[in-house]
């Protein structure tokens, strides 16, 4: 197959055929199709995943990543399709079916995907697709989407959304090990096998009994209709990452699917042959498209949709809700983050907000926080030690008054050493007063270092909420921009609507500049391609589209700006502890005993 630099200079002129036509909004669905295959060809290789509910789709992926990037929930399967993808600003985008995109920090997976929570439930309902950014290295060569579990309306028959598979270059297909393919899933996987799509298999869960006598009759019952099939353990994949144990990884198996994965990742030709094969798909329904333009009225279906878009109050209704579910979100959060200091009252409740919020933390945070928990370790490792120290000292005073009649500060050396018991608790007790003098310095020392930087540490904190604070205020300032350039966009939409010229242009384009380069041997393409094109294009510059003037009645779109504001003057919840809410009560250490 040829080089990329060919193909990217085919990207470019579809990037301008898709620059005309998406100026028509009545072809959007064709539109979108074809801005898929300018991303999904600048996009690194994709790797779908999917299978069943619960088979641990998302967690293989977090074993690749070697952290929780993807919400795991034991009873509520990924309810969104998510697309994980490099970046160096970490954050997830939502991406709606009217095409609104909304961003979050990236700790909101929950949210968009797995929670079972009202306000969640609203959100997902109008979600297209997740996106979630993560600054990984892998990432650069490879993009993953952890899919919706397969639907199975029988015992028979599954299905799985055909647009992903589409914008796919390749299936990890997973099963739980001891959980056999259903009936449906084979009957699926067929299907693919005659499109000429070869999953790759993933047995997850090899740490839970035996898997090579199941991997084997796997292997039987699918014959040659999957590619490879690798048994992992993605629990010890992810524990691996989080540890950094080599050995850990290595027992996972994804060593070996990390080796498939860059491989089949270094395979540009098989990408590339792919891109050209959706183009000329899409070629097929851009056709079928403007065949019918005409015969949908153009002029009144543009009409219907300005007002649906515009002026429908039912279809309002539904974007007013998830907008206020955003916005309920949003205030959720802000609210959580104002009070996240209004119980903290003591150390051990500052520590305790560090380990939950993730937001709280960085190189100057986790070195506060070092000192602070070896303090407290301290403090109840020398209380232990003080009581342990007094027993003893009670044990060498009742061991002094059963020998000599009277107790140890009364005592001579004489007296004292000629008691091999009361020597030998006397030791004892030696002992237990060099560790408490020692560890009474250590805690002195971390107790010095903590109230040194404890006002400076409080003053960040609050900085660092404030930043969080702030970031969701932009969140929903973007929110409501989006809104304000929907209406901006709408009353431009009126003007141009029957520009219906700029798919006359497109059938040129697609003539003039694309057919010829297509054809002229540079992309190395089959004669079964080049017939197909050939035969395509035929039939899209064969369609007439000429059209004669007509003019919209007058209106306005209506005011698409959220209706509820939303309170912008909130601020952090203060912190401030003082030094009599951290240093710990302890006893002076014991000093020598001398009798």
């Amino acid at each position: 197959m040829t080089s990329s630099i060919p193909l990217q200079q085919l990207i470019e002129r579809i990037k301008s055929l898709h620059g005309l036509i998406s100026q028509n909004t009545y072809i959007k669905d064709t539109s979108q199709r074809l801005k898929r295959i300018i991303d999904d060809a600048n996009t690194p290789t994709t790797f779908l995943v999917i299978g069943k509910e619960r088979a641990g789709k998302s967690t293989i992926i977090n074993g690749l990543l070697g952290r929780e990037v993807l919400s795991v929930h034991n009873e509520l399967s990924t309810s969104a399709n998510t697309f994980i993808r490099y970046g160096k600003e970490e954050c997830i985008k939502a991406v709606f079916l009217d095409g609104m995109v909304a961003t979050f920090d990236i700790d909101r997976m929950e949210l968009l995907t797995t929670s079972d929570a009202e306000v969640a439930q609203i959100i997902r309902e109008y979600i297209d697709y997740v996106e979630v950014y993560i600054d990984h290295e892998f990432l650069k060569n490879v993009t993953f989407i952890d899919s919706v579990p397969l639907e199975m309306p029988t015992e028979h028959s599954a299905y799985f959304s055909e647009t992903l598979v589409e914008r796919t270059d390749e299936i990890f297909w997973v099963i739980r090990n001891g959980e056999e393919a259903t009936y449906a899933e084979l009957a699926l996987l067929e299907k693919y096998n005659q499109r000429q799509i070869k999953p790759h298999f993933i047995i997850n869960a090899i740490d839970n009994g035996d898997a090579d006598d199941f991997v084997a009759s796997e292997k039987i019952r699918y014959g040659d209709q999957a590619g490879y099939m690798y048994p992992v353990s993605a629990k010890r994949a992810l524990l691996a990452g989080l540890t950094q144990d080599s050995k850990l990884l290595e027992e996972s198996g994804y060593l070996e699917l990390m080796e498939l994965i860059a491989a089949l990742s270094e395979n540009k030709g098989k990408k590339i042959e792919h891109i050209i094969d959706r183009f000329i798909n899409w070629l097929g329904y851009f056709y079928k498209e403007i065949e019918c333009i005409k015969e949908r009225e153009p002029f009144q279906s543009a009409i219907a949709s300005l007002k649906q878009y515009a002026g429908d109050e039912e279809f309002e209704y539904t974007r007013q809700q998830r907008d206020i579910a955003l916005l309920s979100a949003y205030k959720q959060e802000c609210q959580q983050v104002c009070n996240v200091f209004k119980s903290v009252e003591t150390l051990y409740q500052l520590l305790q907000k560090l380990t939950s919020e993730l937001y709280l933390r960085d190189e100057k945070i986790e070195e506060f926080e070092y000192y602070a928990l070896h303090y407290q370790q301290s403090v109840r490792e020398y209380r232990k030690l003080h009581v342990e120290y007094m027993q003893a000292y009670g044990v060498l005073d009742t061991q002094h008054r059963k020998a000599f009649g009277k107790g140890i500060e009364k005592g001579s050396p004489a007296q004292y050493s000629d008691n091999i018991s009361v020597m030998r608790e006397k030791r004892l007790l030696d002992e237990l007063q060099t560790k408490c003098a020692a560890l009474y310095n250590t805690i002195k020392r971390h107790e010095a270092i903590v109230l040194e930087n404890l006002y400076s540490t409080q003053n960040h904190l609050v900085e660092l909420a404030q930043k969080r604070l702030s970031g969701i205020l932009r969140q929903v300032e973007d929110l409501n921009g989006q809104r304000k350039r929907e209406k901006k966009e709408i009353r431009s939409s009126i003007e141009k609507v029957l520009e219906f010229s700029c798919l006359e242009d497109a059938q040129r384009f697609i003539a003039e500049a694309i057919k010829p380069y297509l054809l002229n041997g540079t992309l190395g393409l089959s004669g079964k391609q080049e017939v197909m094109i050939e035969h395509m294009v035929d039939k899209i510059l064969a369609v007439d589209l000429s059209q004669e003037e007509v003019k919209l009645p007058p209106g306005q779109a209506e005011d698409l700006t959220l209706s509820e504001e939303f309170d912008a003057g909130i601020t952090v919840y203060p912190l401030s502890l003082t030094e009599a809410d951290v240093v710990s009560d302890i006893p002076e250490p014991p000093v020598p005993l001398h009798v």
